[in-house]
């Protein structure tokens, strides 16, 4: 049975995810910050799954050293990660010098430093064993500064080059390991409501796509062998249009998009 390792695997794009691998059989791994949702979710799944292994763990993943905890306590359990999935976040809007610093130095601390480590631990383990695969979960603000989501665009950029850049390696040393960057345009789940954007435009344009998108087009992408994913066939498109435009032109368009 293969085991998939997901951080924030209990609501949002990660349940959605959870859903999708469930019914692939896989045994899943939940890291989230609230015991009472990972219970409340794990028991919600297992009545369409009744045969679904689930394991959980509360851990505030932006707390230092949180990605160790997270290894170890995966090796206690005594099942090698198949599959993890980088999708914990959130987010934080307004001009910069309006935004609570220590929200946004926690996001930084979660979209950077333990996506590196919880990446860098898990990849050790699977070339080791010669098979993995690891998803990054970026956005769709990775390509362009983003007026409004300034340090969350920053940070996602982060997200971004760092999983295409390892996933090259893996190739140019063929190995069977791969990194998937996920870049999802806006979804409604509760990051609009933690960054203080259920109002905004951003959440109600017709660039918004479900969880459950997502995670078809993510699963869809994992099994290609992609590098990087836009889901929605459509935003695809349009992406590669957009990506050619100058960069000022670039960040007019996002400030557009979040209504600045």
């Amino acid at each position: 049975m293969p085991t998939t390792l997901i951080t924030g695997g209990s609501s949002g794009i990660g349940l959605a995810l959870s859903r999708a691998l469930a019914a692939r059989g896989h045994r899943l791994l939940w890291v989230a910050l609230e015991a009472a949702e990972l219970e409340a979710a794990r028991a919600d799944l297992q009545v369409a799954f009744p045969q679904l292994e689930v394991h959980t763990y509360a851990c505030d993943l932006s707390a230092a050293g949180a990605a160790q905890e997270v290894h170890l306590w995966t090796r206690d359990l005594g099942f090698p990660v198949d599959l993890l999935i980088n999708n914990a976040g959130f987010g934080s809007s307004g001009f910069i010098d309006e935004t609570d610093p220590e929200h946004e130095l926690a996001m930084l601390r979660l979209h950077v430093q333990t996506l590196y480590s919880l990446t860098r631990y898990f990849l050790r383990d699977m070339l080791i064993r010669g098979a993995g695969r690891i998803i990054n979960l970026a956005s769709i603000s990775a390509y362009a500064p983003t007026p409004g989501l300034a340090t969350y665009a920053a940070s996602k950029a982060f997200v971004m080059q760092f999983s295409l850049a390892i996933d090259y390696e893996l190739r140019r040393r063929q190995s069977p390991v791969r990194v998937l960057t996920v870049c999802p345009t806006p979804v409604r789940t509760g990051f609009a409501r933690r960054a203080s954007m259920e109002d905004s435009p951003l959440f109600n344009s017709w660039m918004r796509v479900s969880p459950e998108t997502v995670a078809r087009d993510t699963l869809r992408a994992l099994d290609r062998g992609r590098s990087v994913v836009i889901p929605h066939r459509g935003l695809q498109l349009l992406h590669r249009f957009v990506s050619r435009l100058p960069q000022r032109w670039l960040i007019w368009f996002a400030a557009r998009e979040m209504g600045f």
